[in-house]
């Protein structure tokens, strides 16, 4: 199953409070751009991917 924009936009609100929290161990200077490169890259990946949203995969499945 595609994810359409609304989806893609739920998603993203759904994480960028943990993003955020990450980002506060990253120096201040970059973390506009880390923010930026870590929602485009969840951008593109759910775009390409289909989802199976009963087989998710968890992040350490996803990096194998």
């Amino acid at each position: 199953m595609r994810l359409g924009e609304d989806d893609i936009l739920y998603i993203i609100n759904k994480i960028t409070p943990k993003i955020n929290k990450c980002l506060n161990q990253t120096n201040y200077a970059n973390r506009d751009d880390l923010e930026q490169d870590l929602k485009e890259i969840v951008i593109k990946t759910l775009k390409r991917e289909k989802i199976n949203r009963d087989n998710i995969p968890g992040l350490f499945e996803y990096l194998e």
